[in-house]
């Protein structure tokens, strides 16, 4: 009963508008945007992790489920001339998007990171097109 209400209604998307933007804003964007394109004999992701380093990233493809994976921990000290602390911060910050990629040839699996964008290659395994299912229109 609950999924019968438009979702065509102005005021309702007016609403639903203000408090994704509203707790999105608040709260930070926890996702970074990822580009996934499926070719013939291969799927490639292309993931934008500014400000990140290769060493802050973990990426890992295990039963079907590509896990890409970013954190990092930042400090910002400022110190008078005898070595105080003025002020000293400390932040992190930890994404992960998961994808599920069905017949991946994992020991074929590619990687590169330049300039803060993560680029995966990962080509399909032979013979996996042979799993589908065909389903007969009645």
């Amino acid at each position: 009963m609950a999924n019968l209400m438009s979702r065509n209604n102005d005021l309702m998307n007016m609403r639903d508008d203000f408090f994704d933007n509203f707790f999105s804003n608040f709260m930070g964007n926890d996702n970074f945007q990822v580009d996934i394109k499926e070719k013939d004999n291969s799927y490639e992701v292309t993931a934008d992790l500014p400000g990140f380093d290769k060493s802050d990233l973990n990426v890992t493809y295990d039963d079907d489920i590509l896990t890409i994976e970013a954190s990092r921990n930042d400090v910002s000290e400022d110190k008078d001339e005898e070595g105080n602390f003025l002020r000293r911060e400390r932040s992190s910050s930890s994404f992960r998007r998961q994808f599920m990629l069905k017949g991946i040839d994992e020991d074929k699996i590619d990687a590169s990171f330049k300039d803060g964008v993560l680029n995966l290659g990962l080509p399909k395994a032979p013979g996996k097109d042979e799993d589908k299912k065909k389903i007969d229109i009645k």
